[in-house]
């Protein structure tokens, strides 16, 4: 069995190559052999035939794409076609659905802040609630409706088209980095969120579990407001990274707590173990959908794989790791692509970095908290060169090391298939951050394969990527095929 290579490509890369004519060169150019099609866009537009007979469990609706409109269905064009060639075709099913936050002026960046409204239809029924009984931007992860639709878009799919499976994803945050740092999507700065979701149905599962939840909602206010604590005063000092926005708390005092940002975080969090308690329940909701997705996907067809991304975010910050179990992650799914993208990921991990600083050490030098943070993942990069992070990448290190932690995490059960970055915009245009090239691609995929890595994702999306770049992926993978053998 060949190193599998997984490449996520837009019905409109389809339209714009061609369909056989991309597929012919991602085959023989890249060696891919695994085409990972957007069928569903970022806001809730299918690029395929919906059916309502799966949706009857569910008020909420996708709408037709604008190429969907124009009669371009992208499962019915590409599956066939790729199978002709040998390639597997899976859906890329993106649970990505958010509102605007009247909190905050650029919601998540430049890039979505011009169109950050979800179009799926009847979203705001789902919407998470906060402590603060508002509607959130995001669907609650424990609503019945959202659950059945996800089922139903994935029964939908399996039914409908001969996909080979379904490569799922979720990129959000849980409550405590909520309150604590934000938005995961705000690559440009930090601002304080409120805490969710106190809907009824997440209510009724604290309640099932024993959790307080007026002593978790307690918590979790006391935590807003040491952040926005920090916030403001980050915002006093015109440091860049703090995002202007409206305040949720009172905010008189904006010195540091007598012990120290992090030792007032350790104090609220022990005095009020009901927000880690509640913090908890939320990612267990979270996997409890990716569970349900993969039964659905096997009651339909047991050969139909579900692959699941692991967020980069998740790699970042020592409580989504923590919270994050690949070891748990691999009973519902075949197997697991973490996202990896080392040319990139050193701005990432940077900017990061200075989101965790603020939150958790505002009254410490920056340099100690990359020290930290260096110190706790294990990654052989010099936190002297802090500021340089963003032009050196993460490096091979990097690379090696994390992978080698999935696979034992996962007691090598099923197959890591790392995300390597091809030409992924960083987050930023007016910060240098390292270039992609041919060599960092080439050199990546050699480091995870050795590492032990049975396949790769190459991300993000065809779209982005440089032929150079390409080129070099497809050279990689076909030494990598010469050196190893895959069961």
């Amino acid at each position: 069995m060949p190193f599998f290579v997984g490449l996520p490509a837009a019905a409109e890369d389809f339209c714009n190559k061609g369909v056989e004519p991309l597929l012919d060169y991602l085959k023989n150019t890249v060696k891919v052999n695994a085409v990972i099609v957007q069928g569903r866009t970022f806001h809730g537009e299918s690029g395929y035939e919906t059916h309502n007979e799966y949706y009857a469990f569910t008020c909420l609706r996708d709408r037709p794409s604008e190429l969907k409109k124009k009669g371009f269905d992208v499962f019915g064009e590409i599956t066939g076609k790729a199978h002709e060639r040998g390639m597997k075709v899976y859906s890329h099913f993106l649970s990505y659905d958010f509102i605007t936050l009247p909190d905050l002026k650029k919601p998540y960046g430049e890039d979505l802040a011009s169109n950050p409204n979800a179009k799926l239809g009847n979203l705001s029924h789902v919407l998470e609630i906060d402590m603060f009984g508002r509607k959130h931007n995001r669907p609650c992860l424990n609503h019945p409706d959202y659950k059945a639709y996800h089922y139903a878009v994935a029964e939908d799919q399996l039914r409908s088209y001969p996909i080979d499976g379904i490569n799922f994803n979720i990129e959000r945050y849980g409550p405590l980095a909520t309150v604590m740092i934000g938005s995961g999507f705000s690559s440009n700065g930090r601002k304080p969120i409120a805490a969710t979701c106190f809907c009824p149905h997440c209510l009724e599962e604290a309640h099932r579990r024993g959790i307080d939840a007026s002593r978790a909602k307690e918590g979790f206010l006391k935590l807003l407001e040491l952040s926005e604590r920090s916030w403001q005063a980050a915002l006093k000092n015109n440091d860049p990274f703090a995002i202007p926005g409206l305040p949720l708390m009172d905010i008189r005092d904006t010195s540091p707590p007598p012990d120290g940002y992090f030792i007032e975080f350790i104090r609220l969090i022990s005095q009020y173990p009901e927000v880690m308690a509640w913090n908890q329940m939320w990612h267990d909701n979270m996997l409890s959908l990716l569970a349900g997705v993969y039964g659905t996907a096997k009651a339909v067809s047991p050969s139909r794989e579900v692959g699941y991304h692991v967020w980069h975010q998740r790699a970042y910050s020592p409580f989504e790791r923590a919270l994050y179990n690949p070891g748990e992650i691999r009973r519902f799914c075949d197997w697991i692509k973490p996202k990896m993208d080392h040319t990139c990921g050193g701005y990432r991990f940077y900017r990061n970095i200075l989101r965790l600083h603020q939150a958790y050490f505002y009254d410490r030098d920056v340099k100690q908290a990359a020290r930290a943070m260096n110190a706790i993942f294990n990654w052989d990069y010099d936190p002297d060169y802090f500021d340089k992070l963003p032009e050196q990448g993460l490096g091979l290190d990097y690379l090696e090391k994390d992978t080698k932690a999935y696979i034992g995490d996962v007691y090598n059960e099923v197959p890591i298939y790392p995300g390597i970055g091809i030409d992924m915009p960083a987050g930023s245009r007016d910060h240098i951050y390292r270039p992609c090239e041919p060599e960092y691609v080439y050199n990546g995929l050699l480091t995870i394969a050795k590492a032990g890595a049975k396949g790769t994702v190459l991300s993000r999306g065809f779209g982005e990527m440089q032929e150079k770049n390409m080129e070099a992926a497809g050279r990689a993978i076909d030494e990598i095929n010469r050196l190893y053998k895959f069961d």
